[in-house]
C-alpha cells in the first residue's frame, strides 16, 4: 500500500503541475485563434517603407517652410510699404487740408471785400441822391423865401 500512496502522490503532483500548463496552452491557443496575426514580416517591412519615406516627408517640410517664409517676408514688405503709402497719404491729406484752409481764408476775404464794394457803391449812390434831393428842397425853399 505504501508503494501505492507514493505513486498517488506523484499522479497527484503531476497533475497539479501539468493541468496548469494545459489549460495556459489552451487558452493561449485559443486566444491566438481568435486574434489576428500581426505578420511581423509585413510590419517590418511596411516600417523600413516608412522609414525610406521620411527624407521625401523631411524634404516637403524643408519646403513648405521656405515657402512659408518666403511668403512672411513679402507679407513684410507689403506691410512696410503699405506703411510708407500711409505716411505720404497722411502728408498729402495734411497739404491738402492746409490748402483748403487757404482757399477758405481766401473766399471769405473775397466775400468780405464784395461786401465793403457793395456797401460803398450804395452810400455813394446813397450820397448822390441825397446830394440831389437836398439840392432841389434848397432850390424850392429858396425859390419860396424870394
Amino acid at each position: 500500500m505504501r508503494g501505492d500512496s507514493q505513486v498517488d502522490k506523484l499522479k497527484v503532483k503531476k497533475i497539479v503541475v501539468l493541468l496548469p500548463l494545459v489549460w495556459v496552452f489552451c487558452t493561449v491557443w485559443i486566444a491566438d485563434e481568435r486574434s489576428a496575426h500581426a505578420g511581423y514580416f509585413s510590419d517590418i517591412y511596411n516600417n523600413i517603407q516608412e522609414f525610406k519615406e521620411l527624407p521625401d516627408q523631411i524634404n516637403e517640410l524643408k519646403e513648405s517652410y521656405s515657402k512659408a517664409l518666403q511668403d512672411l517676408d513679402r507679407a513684410k514688405m507689403d506691410t512696410e510699404l503699405y506703411q510708407k503709402q500711409n505716411a505720404d497719404l497722411a502728408e498729402q491729406n495734411r497739404q491738402l487740408t492746409e490748402m483748403v484752409e487757404q482757399l477758405q481764408e481766401a473766399e471769405a476775404a473775397r466775400a468780405q471785400n464784395a461786401s465793403r464794394l457793395k456797401t460803398i457803391a450804395i452810400t455813394a449812390v446813397a450820397l448822390l441822391a441825397g446830394y440831389f434831393i437836398l439840392t432841389r428842397a434848397l432850390r424850392f425853399g429858396m425859390r419860396r423865401t424870394n
